[in-house]
């Protein structure tokens, strides 16, 4: 089966990007995948996503299931938009939240320095067996070498929601050369 686009039914499903639940007649996107854990042949689970997250975390497959989608997607064009970014720049899927780092101790993937307490940090994520698993961190000055981009900040905004405005003026300032 193809991947979907559908109104939420209940709220009990979890998004698969975030980890928020999806709201009761919130529209979702389903990635439809084998499942490993069942026997016989065709046997598929859905992952389900924001549509936001989707486009964020799984660009390939929101692209690709777009132009079958049945029901109005607002803001469509947008989310195309930073889909295509995340195919474009293979890294960029990886971006999760802004935080201060909270020790000293943490090693930036990409420049490999120790990146300082309470300085600004991005953490990253990797997308394995159907899970995002937390996989380090970098400089926030490190963001464009390490992403071959600029364009985090939709991503950096949606995945750290408690982030004010200076905060996240300040965190758009380090990721300009």
């Amino acid at each position: 089966m193809p991947h979907v686009f559908e109104l939420a039914p209940s709220a009990r499903a979890k998004c698969r990007g975030c980890g928020l639940a999806i709201a009761k007649g919130e529209l979702r996107f389903g990635e439809r995948l084998p499942n490993p854990f069942a026997d016989g042949e065709n046997v598929e689970m859905t992952h389900w996503f924001h549509l936001w997250c989707a486009a964020f975390r799984r660009p390939e497959s929101f692209i690709a299931t777009v132009p079958d989608a049945t029901v109005e997607i607002d803001r469509k064009d947008e989310m195309l938009h930073e889909a295509e970014l995340g195919v474009a720049h293979r890294r960029l899927p990886r971006v999760g939240g802004a935080e201060r780092a909270s020790s000293g101790r943490a090693t930036c993937r990409s420049c490999k320095e120790l990146i300082a307490k309470d300085s600004w940090r991005v953490a990253l994520v990797f997308y394995e067996e159907g899970r995002f698993v937390p996989s380090g961190f970098v400089h926030v000055t490190c963001v464009p070498t390490y992403c071959e981009t600029t364009a985090v900040m939709p991503r950096v905004r949606h995945f750290s929601p408690g982030l004010s405005d200076a905060d996240a003026a300040e965190i758009e300032a380090a990721t300009k050369p």
